[in-house]
C-alpha cells in the first residue's frame, strides 16, 4: 500500500510539473515603440481642435501574456513622450495664446486574435483598455469671458487620471524559434478628466519584439 502512495504521489507530482512546463511554454514577454500622432480635443472654453501637433509623440512600452496559439491575452504599461502644439485665437470674449502639450502613462490590459497565415507568420487583430494617468500643460497667457465671468490663466500644469481605449492591426513573424517581431497600425481614445483637455485621439504604427518561453 505504502509503495502504491508513494508511485502515485510521484505520478502527481511529475504532472503538475509538466503541466507547469507546458503552461510557461505559452507565457511570452515583449517590448514595443510606436511613433504617433494625435487630435486633441479641448475643452468646450476652447472653440478648436488641436489636429495638427508640431511634435510625433514617441511611445515606449513592456507587456507580458499568455499565447493559446489562435489567440493570446496580455497586460503592459506604456509610456507617451510629450506632444504639443501652439495655440493662438483671439475674439471678442478674449485671446488664448500660447502652447498646449501632453505626456501620458498607462497601464493596459488587450486581447488579439492572432490566425497562422504561413508556419512563420501570423496576423495580430486586437483590442486593448486601460487607466491612462494624462499630464496636460499650458504655457503661456489668456485672458477670456465666459457667461460674464472672466478667466486669466498663465502656465498652467495638471495631471489627472482617465480610460483608454484602443485597436490594432499588424502581423508577428517568427525570426528564430520563440523569438517574434511585431509590427503593425493602432489608435486608440483616450479621456484627460483634466479642465482643458477633454479627450485624446492617438493613431500611428508600433513595432515590437516577444520573446516566448
Amino acid at each position: 500500500m505504502t509503495n502504491i502512495v508513494k508511485f502515485g504521489t510521484k505520478v502527481l507530482v511529475a504532472t503538475a510539473l509538466m503541466s507547469s512546463v507546458a503552461a510557461a511554454e505559452n507565457i511570452f514577454v515583449g517590448v514595443e515603440g510606436a511613433l504617433l500622432q494625435s487630435q486633441v480635443k479641448l475643452d468646450d472654453m476652447y472653440p478648436s481642435v488641436l489636429d495638427d501637433p508640431k511634435d510625433m509623440a514617441i511611445e515606449l512600452g513592456l507587456k507580458a501574456g499568455y499565447d493559446f496559439d489562435a489567440f493570446r491575452v496580455w497586460g503592459g504599461y506604456s509610456y507617451r513622450t510629450k506632444g504639443s502644439e501652439d495655440y493662438n485665437i483671439k475674439g471678442p470674449n478674449g485671446f488664448v495664446d500660447g502652447e498646449f502639450s501632453w505626456q501620458t502613462h498607462n497601464i493596459l490590459v488587450g486581447a488579439d486574435y492572432t490566425p497562422s497565415l504561413t508556419d512563420s507568420f501570423k496576423l495580430a487583430v486586437g483590442a486593448y483598455t486601460g487607466l491612462s494617468i494624462v499630464k496636460g500643460e499650458f504655457s503661456g497667457k489668456s485672458e477670456y469671458t465666459i457667461d460674464g465671468v472672466k478667466h486669466t490663466g498663465n502656465d498652467v500644469s495638471k495631471t489627472d487620471t482617465g480610460a483608454l481605449f484602443g485597436l490594432k492591426l499588424g502581423g508577428i513573424y517568427e525570426v528564430v524559434e520563440n523569438n517574434e517581431i511585431e509590427f503593425g497600425i493602432k489608435g486608440d481614445y483616450q479621456t484627460t478628466g483634466l479642465d482643458a483637455y477633454d479627450n485624446i485621439l492617438n493613431y500611428g504604427v508600433y513595432v515590437g519584439y516577444n520573446y516566448k518561453f
